[in-house]
């Protein structure tokens, strides 16, 4: 991972060396190892996946010279990355771990802490405040935000807003590294005078809040309830009287009783004549159209017009198959 990122020579071939023989890494970006019972279990259960990449002591204080006392005792490598794994190791009893050998990462403090810093800041766990802090000395190391984008493969305004962090008040950042506070709502800050960091912070969870209240109580209103498959039509009453409705092909045809002094009855060689159309005719034509009118009125304020779904769903109950065919080569028309 490390060598990928900064283009250096990767690590040699992973060996196994005894978990008491490899120091913890004293410029860990990580302050804290923190929960490692979920390494411990799988450790336990199908062992190590991932080799550690360490150096030699040789390697760590050839430019440090100071930092022995911040080794353990007898120990011959510091860890460069794995810090977590190392304590996972050790807590479920291993009596000795694979690593892979990078004195080359050790060279210089720079080198030491990029890799450090890249391991770390790949992986869940390093909070936001330790992070900034490791960036500003790899900033500090390169000697520009842009140099160091450049080299960690970040952007440079990604790193200027991590860095904001620091311009916090020692209170804010208590609250930050607590869980009290949201990184969104205190990133950003480095122009605003430290003692209006608290309300300007205050103000941006307030307006943060307001807005999810307000996202909130728009999901839970009501919105119309479109028709379904199970939905039930039904047409307004109508307080004038009954108009006789034209037949349709499921109509149930009636014969009218027929008067024996005017008309004959009719056989197999009958001629059927169309009747002279009457007044009756007229106004009972009439009253069909405007009944027609008003069902088809009705329909179309029911139907769920804006919701092609449900209407599919009720024309496939109310239609067959070629009925359908004979509609979608209408509207295609």
């Amino acid at each position: 991972m490390i060598a990928n990122v900064t283009g250096d020579p990767a690590p040699a071939v992973a060996a196994s060396v005894p978990t008491a023989e490899i120091s913890f890494n004293p410029d860990n970006p990580r302050d804290e190892i923190g929960d490692v019972s979920d390494l411990v279990a799988s450790i336990a259960e199908v062992g190590q996946i991932v080799a550690i990449t360490i150096a030699t002591v040789e390697a760590y204080l050839s430019n440090r010279p100071e930092r022995q006392s911040d080794l353990d005792d007898g120990v011959k490598y510091v860890v460069i990355d794995g810090n977590r794994r190392l304590e996972a190791a050790r807590q479920a009893g291993l009596p000795s771990i694979k690593v892979m050998l990078g004195d080359e990462f050790a060279t210089t403090d720079e080198s030491l802490l990029e890799a450090a810093f890249i391991a770390n800041a790949n992986r869940k766990g390093l909070s936001e405040l330790e992070e900034a802090h490791a960036l500003k000395r790899l900033v500090d190391f390169y000697g520009s935000q842009h140099k160091a984008a450049k080299r960690l493969s970040m952007s440079q305004p990604l790193i200027s807003q991590k860095l904001s962090l620091l311009a916090l008040t020692p209170a804010l950042q208590a609250d930050l590294e607590a869980g009290r506070r949201q990184v969104s709502h205190v990133r950003g800050m480095t122009k605003i005078a430290p003692e209006k960091q608290l309300e300007e912070a205050d103000r941006r969870a307030q307006a943060d809040a307001a807005k999810k209240r307000h996202a909130a109580a728009q999901k839970q209103e009501a919105p119309r309830t479109p028709l379904t498959d199970n939905s039930v039509i039904t047409q307004p009453t109508d307080p004038s009287p009954p108009v006789p409705v034209r037949g349709t092909d499921n109509s149930v045809i009636t014969e009218p009783a027929s008067d024996p002094h005017t008309d004959p009855p009719e056989g197999d060689n009958s001629v059927i004549t169309p009747r002279a159309s009457t007044e009756d005719d007229t106004a009972s034509t009439a009253g069909e159209s405007a009944a027609a009118q008003s069902a088809s009125a009705s329909v179309t304020s029911t139907l769920p017009w804006g919701n092609p779904q449900a209407l599919n769903r009720i024309l496939r109950d109310h239609l067959a198959a070629e009925d359908r065919l004979t509609l979608a080569k209408l509207l295609a028309e």
